[in-house]
């Protein structure tokens, strides 16, 4: 490995080519907040870089800029720009180490965009309120993990019961509605199911 100060030094050099070709701010922010993992990336780089600690790395920095809203030229780039600034090391672990940033930062945002799906099938967003104490709730909770659905039902019964909903009218597909239907009975709350 090499010393703190030298890695300090490319990882410096390999920040600055980043900024350099940084498209957007968050890019920018991104690349000041993943120092400790590209100070990683270049001791195992300069270590060799032929073990699997290297793409653990490289997978953790794109998980990073996925994180901080980083652009995909960034997520696509940054090992190339830490290979130009790593000259005379071997550079076998280049191609992987970029297919690893990119695939972590893509899943990154196809998880977060899941969640972000899910979170539009949450009390109030999947409820219409109705007079008297009653609401209509959207069961279409796009999960088929028995155990996602009835966490989410009790967060949608125990929030309905908190409104001291008294009434609620339950549609959608049979398996999320039979689960909301189940947290209602749970809470109190009277309800009634339609199929979709």
């Amino acid at each position: 490995m090499t010393s703190t100060t030298e890695s300090a030094a490319w990882v410096d050099a390999w920040c600055a080519i980043d900024a350099a070709t940084a498209v957007l701010g968050a890019d920018r922010e991104v690349i000041a907040a993943s120092r400790s993992v590209r100070s990683l990336i270049v001791d195992f780089a300069r270590a060799g870089g032929s073990d699997e600690e290297i793409y653990d790395a490289c997978a953790a920095l794109g998980r990073l800029i996925a994180e901080h809203h980083g652009s995909g030229t960034l997520a696509s780039s940054t090992i190339d720009n830490a290979a130009a600034v790593l000259t005379g090391c071997n550079a076998s672990w280049v191609p992987f180490g970029r297919a690893a940033v990119v695939e972590a930062f893509t899943s990154s945002l196809v998880e977060e965009a899941r969640q972000d799906g899910y979170r539009s099938w949450e009390f109030p967003a999947c409820v219409v309120p109705l007079p008297d104490g009653c609401i209509a709730i959207a069961a279409g909770h796009p999960s088929t993990e028995a155990e996602d659905l009835a966490a989410w039902a009790a967060r949608i019964a125990q929030a309905a019961a908190l409104k001291g909903v008294r009434r609620a009218f339950v549609a959608g597909p049979d398996g999320s509605r039979r689960t909301v239907e189940e947290a209602l009975d749970v809470v109190g709350v009277a309800y009634e199911g339609s199929r979709t």
